[in-house]
């Protein structure tokens, strides 16, 4: 079977076999018709000359007696020839005695021929004749035919011989030992320990020969890496055992680590007592939050609230008792604030709450339901049921204020003005005329 390889080296031999006939047949050819061509050119002239030359002896005589019925009659039979197409007699001083045309042959190629005529040793006129070339050129084609053919059919057998031969020598000894390699690189292991069998003891024969020798080295050499390969194989398992196992103890220390500082995260902006955000998450915060409602236009409720008589619990009922109160308004806080809204321990038993566009009115709706709220919370110390009340100052940026520390300042100030009301009530930023009803604490 012929392969992609043996096939393509088969053409290429066809093209160079065809390719060198051509081109010598070509020059031979050529050189050939060359000398055809001068061979019947030289044999149209002697021809027409000596034609030329009878003519002129013929017409001697009936120069001499100006006879021209017969000059005449002769030129009109020598016209009737094939290939004369023109033929002139002239006296001696040049007159044209006798012309004649052959109308047919006016457009063709012609010779031109002269001879003198001679009477008694003396010129007495001369006799013009031209021949047309339609004869040479019909043999130089019938030459080309021959020549043609003569090509084709030497040049056929001659290429089937070459091609025969130069495939039995040259191409299948190479589509040998191209199959042989497309097995080698076919195979599982990409080297067969099989030599190739040439016996000729040329250049193929010696790539051949070379071809075995490379193939037992590859073979040795794949041998040798495969046992490489091997004991490498080996040492790569246990090390990488060894970082596996080492991996998944870094992986625990790196899910200790995150656990670690998402605590830490978390304890850096808690209150660890309340659970609630701490003053400095609640600082860190505020001049965004106030910077953004400026940029947009929207308004920010900032609440401050304090426990009415705190240090009575702690100091009567003890600071267990006061954690507890925190911790019961830190779960009601939250469960009144938005996502999205800030509550925070500011410190002792204040807090503060930061209200995302929240105007006034709605500050001061939310203040007076944590109010009621956290007074509603009942505490049992000690067998004693006790209630709370808060004291709350509400301020927003819309009331003509510009500025950060404007704005705690106005909840700040509102916070002690509802302490200085008697506590247990929330007030606004600016004050109102008459103060809110107030929740009696117990």
């Amino acid at each position: 079977m012929l392969n992609y390889f043996n096939s393509g080296l088969r053409v290429k031999l066809v093209l160079l076999v065809v390719a060198g006939i051509v081109s010598a047949f070509t020059i031979i050819g050529t050189f050939r018709v060359h000398v055809e061509k001068q061979q019947i050119t030289e044999e149209m002239r002697r021809s027409g000359q000596e034609r030329v030359e009878m003519i002129a002896e013929a017409v001697a005589n009936l120069l001499v007696g100006y006879d021209y019925s017969n000059m005449e009659s002769l030129t009109e039979r020598i016209v009737q020839q094939q290939d004369v197409q023109h033929v002139i007699i002239r006296n001696n001083d040049g007159k044209v005695m006798v012309s004649r045309n052959k109308p047919g042959l006016l457009d063709q190629a012609m010779l031109s021929f002269t001879a003198p005529v001679l009477f008694s040793g003396e010129q007495i006129g001369n006799v013009d004749l031209q021949l047309s070339l339609a004869r040479m050129e019909a043999e130089i084609n019938r030459t080309y035919r021959d020549v043609i053919l003569e090509q084709i059919f030497f040049g056929f057998f001659l290429g089937l011989l070459i091609y025969f031969a130069a495939s039995s020598v040259i191409v299948k000894p190479i589509a040998r030992i191209s199959e042989h390699m497309k097995n080698i690189i076919g195979s599982k292991d990409g080297a067969v320990l099989e030599e190739l069998q040439m016996t000729s003891h040329d250049e193929i024969g010696d790539l051949a020969r070379i071809f075995n020798n490379l193939n037992r080295k590859v073979f040795d050499a794949q041998f040798r890496l495969r046992e490489k390969i091997d004991l490498a194989g080996s040492a790569l398992m246990k090390t990488n055992e060894q970082l596996q196992q080492r991996s998944q103890e870094l992986e625990q220390r790196s899910q200790d680590l995150e656990k670690a500082l998402s605590l830490v995260e978390k304890l850096a902006v808690t209150d660890s007592l309340t659970d609630l955000r701490n003053r400095r998450y609640f600082d860190d915060n505020l001049a965004g939050a106030f910077a953004r409602a400026q940029r947009f236009n929207e308004p920010l409720c900032l609440i401050l609230l304090d426990v009415d008589f705190f240090k009575n619990v702690n100091d009567t009922y003890g600071h267990a008792a006061g954690d507890t109160v925190l911790q019961s308004l830190a779960r009601l806080f939250r469960s009144r604030t938005r996502e999205t809204d800030i509550s925070a321990r500011l410190g002792g038993d204040e807090f503060s709450f930061l209200l995302y566009r929240t105007n006034r009115d709605e500050g001061m709706m939310f203040a007076e339901s944590l109010l009621k709220l956290a007074h509603e919370l009942i505490f049992t110390f000690h067998d004693q049921s006790v209630t709370i009340g808060l004291s709350i100052g509400v301020a927003c940026n819309w009331d003509d204020i510009h500025s950060i520390e404007a704005l705690y300042g106005a909840a700040d100030e509102a916070l002690y003005e509802a302490k200085r009301r008697g506590r247990n009530q929330v007030i606004a930023y600016p004050f109102d005329t008459a103060p809110h009803e107030k929740l009696k604490s117990v």
